[in-house]
């Protein structure tokens, strides 16, 4: 056999492991371009990091320890002596919360009683009173407190100034002023709804209010309704740091699930609290239904008011009369034939 025909023979079957290869690599390609996993915000289109916003606030608690109204003569301290009242050494607005920083200064000013009336009378800067009250007990120190309110920011949450006066043994006045500053929290990466969805479902469920008509399901896939949805996910606020006092919940939610171009799963869920202290969860999905990550931010109420009127939605809680609009109805701006009545039960 012709050797030159065995190099050529071996040289057809690389060239076809090679095509084959590459062939494999572009259906490969293909399939992960078009997969069903959708792309995460990128971390800089959600702002400063949690760091940053920490140092704003350390400067912000030191402008505002800058805006405190001193009575005359007053000498700034470096401690506080327990010996001229314990109390002050103690007293303390923080409330442990991560997302807050406290600034602390001592102060002493002679004039005594004369020297806390004279500071009771003014308020600092900027500020606006919001609360006052005092301290008092067999063998403890007599000690008023002032707050003041500063004007909150998309970055602070009500920074906020606190005396802490008593009058110390030798009759001087002692003052403790506290800046206090809460921070918003940068939200996750995973909080970011990526756009490209082709169908969104929407699943009412209306709670414990109602017997009837419990669950709704809708389904639209009108680019211009997906676009006005995920752009209010997005701007769904950071969940605030701090305890919450929630009205009343009777456990409804508001389901949205996002799906890419012929997928069998969404890509992003999403589910609002309407009621309560309106908790959004959201998350996030890849390939298979594989959970990529979760969240939670705020605004579930507000949310589901918006996805409401633009579903043409009604009795989302389950406090009023049961869904109306729910058929193929005319419903403003969105168009009747993307809209789609699933399940009514």
């Amino acid at each position: 056999m012709d050797i030159r025909r065995k190099t050529f023979c071996l040289v057809d079957v690389t060239s076809s492991v090679r095509s084959l290869v590459t062939l494999v690599t572009l259906v490969g390609a293909l399939v992960i371009t078009g997969s069903f996993a959708m792309p995460l915000a990128d971390a800089t289109s959600l702002g400063a990091s949690n760091t940053q916003r920490k140092a704003l606030a350390l400067q912000e608690a030191h402008h505002l320890l800058t805006l405190a109204t001193l009575p005359q003569g007053s000498t700034r301290l470096a401690t506080w002596n327990g010996a001229d009242g314990p109390a002050l050494s103690s007293t303390s607005p923080v409330s442990g919360d991560p997302d807050q920083v406290d600034l602390t200064e001592y102060f002493l000013a002679p004039g005594g009683d004369g020297a806390r009336q004279w500071l009771d009378a003014r308020v600092p800067k900027g500020g606006t009173p919001l609360g006052s009250g005092t301290s008092s007990g067999l063998g403890t120190d007599d000690v008023t407190y002032r707050s003041f309110s500063f004007r909150a920011t998309s970055s602070f949450l009500s920074p906020q100034l606190q005396y802490s006066v008593l009058i110390t043994p030798q009759g001087d006045l002692g003052l403790r002023v506290d800046a206090n500053v809460t921070w918003t929290p940068r939200k996750s990466t995973f909080s970011i709804v990526a756009p490209g969805a082709t169908k969104v479902v929407v699943i009412v469920n209306r709670g414990l209010n109602v017997r009837r008509g419990k669950i709704t399901t809708l389904t639209t896939t009108d680019p211009t309704t997906i676009d006005y949805l995920i752009t209010h996910v997005n701007q769904l606020p950071a969940k605030l740091p701090g305890v919450e006092m929630c009205p009343l919940d009777v456990l409804a939610s508001l389901t949205l699930q996002f799906f890419a171009r012929g997928a069998p799963h969404p890509y992003a869920v999403v589910v609002a609290d309407p009621d309560g202290c309106g908790n959004v969860d959201i998350r996030q999905y890849g390939v298979g239904g594989t959970l990529l990550g979760a969240t939670n931010v705020s605004g579930g109420s507000i949310f589901a008011g918006f996805v409401a009127k633009k579903m043409g939605i009604t009795n989302v809680t389950g406090l009023s009369p049961a869904c109306v609009r729910c058929q193929k109805v005319p419903l403003g701006d969105l168009a009747v034939s993307t809209i789609q009545k699933e399940v009514t039960q």
